[in-house]
């Protein structure tokens, strides 16, 4: 029977999900969809299996991951385990080609298409508009995005790597609010937490300002937190926190890469880490760190490392 995790809903009164979700960028585990095999298929429905048991019902793709094979795959998953589909949030973005942004109308219409097709669904519960396009108006972008909804194609529409000022222009526009907003935040990437300290941008507080929920992308840093890759701070930097997170991690009876993730659960806007691994043991694991409440105390003291200044 599968676990039960602590859910929450998307964008206030959206769906509701588990607090951890499963980022497919790795789901086929190469970026040329010709090399995908046999194997890859096994690899990805063990960690499609492994997600649903921990209790996860959130998967995030985007047509650009895997050359497009990792949508492709999510099919043979949905397959593979008959009636997933109507447990399960999907969660798809669109509008990178080439080398560019594009979210004319015709590509963001080619690309739900194309979407739907590789997985074989009907719909996508929420379609993230992948990187703002500074040669598309919001108003074409919001077009076709409300006729996409219109016509049943998507049920509810997010942004993925927008300032706040990019939001509000393409909420003007929309007939639904924007439900999520899919961004960089970690113990290695501060900024979105805090507008006015080293260049933070308040993601956090629009979100919570206006019922977004935000999606954490790279929520372990990259590699960064657990010691893969180098800090951009330097060495010094990378030790204090690395440190500071397997004291905690001992204090709580968990790992290191727990205690970074329920860092980012603590915080009010209703953060849902993006859990990007196809390993199923690591993938039980993340899915644990729901269950860890870290106090007030640790959490600043695990901020004040990670910024490597006290707070003012």
């Amino acid at each position: 029977m599968a676990a039960v995790l602590p859910q929450q809903s998307i964008g206030g009164d959206g769906p509701r999900v588990a607090r951890v979700a499963l980022g497919c960028m790795g789901l086929s585990g190469t970026w040329d969809p010709a090399e995908v095999g046999p194997e890859h298929r096994r690899r990805a429905i063990a960690a499609f299996e492994a997600a649903l048991d921990a209790g996860i019902t959130l998967f995030d793709h985007a047509d650009i991951y895997g050359g497009g094979s990792c949508e492709e795959l999510f099919k043979d998953c949905l397959q593979a385990v008959p009636g997933s589909r109507e447990r399960i949030i999907i969660a798809t973005k669109g509008g990178i080609r080439n080398g560019n942004f594009n979210l004319t109308a015709t590509y963001l219409t080619e690309c739900v298409e194309r979407s739907l097709r590789r997985m074989a669904i009907d719909y996508i519960d929420l379609y993230q508009v992948h990187r703002p396009d500074p040669l598309t108006h919001p108003a074409e972008t919001a077009g076709v995005l409300n006729g996409l909804l219109r016509r049943g194609l998507i049920r509810a529409v997010g942004v993925s790597n927008y300032y706040p000022e990019q939001v509000r222009a393409l909420q003007r526009y929309l007939d639904v609010p924007i439900r999520s907003n899919q961004i960089e935040i970690s113990l290695a990437r501060l900024d979105p937490i805090y507008e006015g300290l080293d260049g933070g941008d308040g993601t956090l507080d629009q979100c919570m300002a206006q019922g977004m929920t935000p999606l954490a992308w790279s929520p372990l840093g990259a590699g960064i937190l657990l010691g893969s890759t180098p800090h951009p701070a330097g060495p010094e930097r990378g030790a204090a926190l690395r440190a500071a997170l397997a004291e905690h991690a001992q204090r709580y009876g968990a790992t290191p890469g727990q205690i970074a993730l329920a860092w980012l659960l603590a915080h009010p806007a209703g953060i849902i880490p993006l859990v990007g691994s196809a390993n199923p043991a690591h993938i039980r694991e993340a899915a644990g760190a729901a269950a860890i409440s870290l106090s007030r105390e640790d959490w600043y003291a695990l901020w004040v490392t990670a910024w490597g200044r006290d707070l003012p």
